[in-house]
C-alpha cells in the first residue's frame, strides 16, 4: 500500500511509522494537557488554604500544664506537712527516751543510796530494799517494754509515711507520663 500526499510518498511502514509518530504525539498533547489541569486545580487548593485554629489545643495545653503545677505543689505541700509530722514525731520520742534515761539514771542512783543504808539496818531494812529492788526491776522493764512499743509504733507509722510517699510519687509519676504522652487524653478527661 502506498500513500502520496504533497508530493511525499509514503509506502506501507513509512505510513505506519507516521500513524504512530502522530498518536504519540496526540498522546503527549493529552498528557500535557491533563498535567497543566491538575496543576491549576492543585494550585486553587494551595491558594484557598486556610489553617486550622489551634488556639483551643493550646489552651488546653495551658490547662493542662497548670494543673500539673498545681498538683506537684499540692504533693511537696503534703510531702513537707508529712516530713513535719515525722520530724515533730522525732523531736517527741528523743525527749521520751532524754527523760526516761534521766529516770532510770535516777532511779539507779537512788537505789544505791538506799542500799548504801539498808547495810547498816538490819533485816527488816535489807528485806524492803530488795522488795524496792524488784518494783523498780519491774518499773524498769515496764516501762523498757513500753519504750520498745512506742518505738515500734513509731518506726510503724514512719514506714507507713514513707510507703504513702513512695506512692505518691509513683501516682504523680504515671500521671505525668501519661499526660506527657498522650496530652489530647489527659484533655479529654479534664472536661
Amino acid at each position: 500500500m502506498e500513500v502520496e500526499y504533497g508530493g511525499i510518498k509514503a509506502t506501507g511502514g513509512k505510513l505506519f511509522i507516521i500513524i504512530s509518530l502522530i498518536g504519540t504525539l496526540g498522546g503527549a498533547l493529552w498528557g500535557g494537557f491533563e498535567f497543566y489541569k491538575d496543576y491549576q486545580d492543585m494550585k486553587e487548593q494551595i491558594t484557598s488554604y486556610v489553617a486550622p485554629d489551634l488556639s483551643g489545643f493550646d489552651k488546653q495545653l495551658g490547662i493542662l500544664d497548670v494543673e500539673v503545677t498545681d498538683t506537684k505543689q499540692l504533693i511537696r505541700t503534703e510531702i513537707n506537712s508529712i516530713k513535719d509530722s515525722v520530724s515533730e514525731a522525732q523531736d517527741t520520742t528523743r525527749d521520751i527516751r532524754t527523760t526516761m534515761k534521766t529516770d532510770i539514771n535516777l532511779f539507779s542512783d537512788q537505789i544505791a543510796a538506799i542500799d548504801k543504808r539498808s547495810r547498816e539496818d538490819g533485816l527488816e531494812t535489807r528485806t524492803a530494799m530488795r522488795n524496792a529492788e524488784n518494783e523498780v526491776r519491774a518499773l524498769i522493764a515496764d516501762t523498757s517494754k513500753r519504750w520498745d512499743d512506742k518505738l515500734q509504733k513509731v518506726d510503724n507509722k514512719l514506714q507507713k509515711v514513707d510507703n504513702q510517699i513512695e506512692m505518691l510519687e509513683t501516682k504523680l509519676d504515671k500521671k505525668i507520663t501519661k499526660a506527657l504522652e498522650n496530652p489530647l487524653a489527659a484533655m479529654s478527661k479534664t472536661k
